[in-house]
């Protein structure tokens, strides 16, 4: 009996200690090379984090891009859009095969001079939502022209055209151009543009 009661408290702390271990994510700084879809060439080579948790994984890029992937089967992933995307290893490079674009993971090394230009927005970007403007989308634009400026956008230019009007912006971690559409005094859409809309 006394072993008894001394083995069940020995394993539940054992137990708990494993499991902590597990739930934690792993986060380890590593080099992306980013290659678009058909291309074998890079058009990208920028320092990023590879975070795995319980199968879990998340990757975020110098550039301000992050992906969130949820997995589906062996090497086989869904991304934050609903996207599949596949996995390969090739010895200690770790291949993610994107929609668009496949990024090269080099765990543990460092991009030995970042291609990230800030105020370039990337092509694969263009007409896509940014992820912390997405609830303004059909706001009412006075409103939410504050909103704007306190989540980190620099008012550069406006264009006025029949039925509306668009708005460009700079996005202040990035550099990137966020062009926001207005028709009828509402944000008709927020998306990502071409870095010299902002430049006129």
């Amino acid at each position: 009996m006394k072993i008894k009661n001394f083995l069940l408290p020995l394993i539940t702390i054992i137990t708990t200690v494993s499991f902590s271990s597990i739930a934690q994510a792993d986060t380890i700084n590593s080099r992306c090379d980013i290659y678009p879809k058909g291309e074998d060439k890079a058009s990208g080579v920028v320092n990023c984090t590879f975070s795995q948790r319980q199968g879990f994984i998340t990757i975020q890029r110098e550039d301000g891009i992050t992906y969130e992937l949820t997995p589906k089967e062996t090497n086989q992933y869904t991304d934050q859009n609903s996207n599949s995307v596949i996995r390969e290893i090739d010895g200690n490079t770790i291949i993610f095969r994107f929609k668009n674009e496949s990024v090269y993971i080099y765990q543990g090394e460092t991009a030995p001079s970042s291609s990230y230009s800030k105020g370039k927005t990337p092509e694969n970007l263009y007409s896509t939502t940014p992820p912390t403007l997405e609830d303004l989308v059909g706001a009412r634009a006075g409103q939410a022209e504050g909103e704007l400026i306190k989540r980190g956008y620099t008012y550069r230019n406006t264009v006025t055209f029949d039925g509306g009007k668009s708005a460009y912006y700079i996005e202040d971690k990035t550099g990137y151009c966020v062009e926001v559409g207005t028709v009828e005094g509402r944000y008709s859409s927020i998306i990502y543009n071409a870095s010299d809309k902002c430049s006129k």
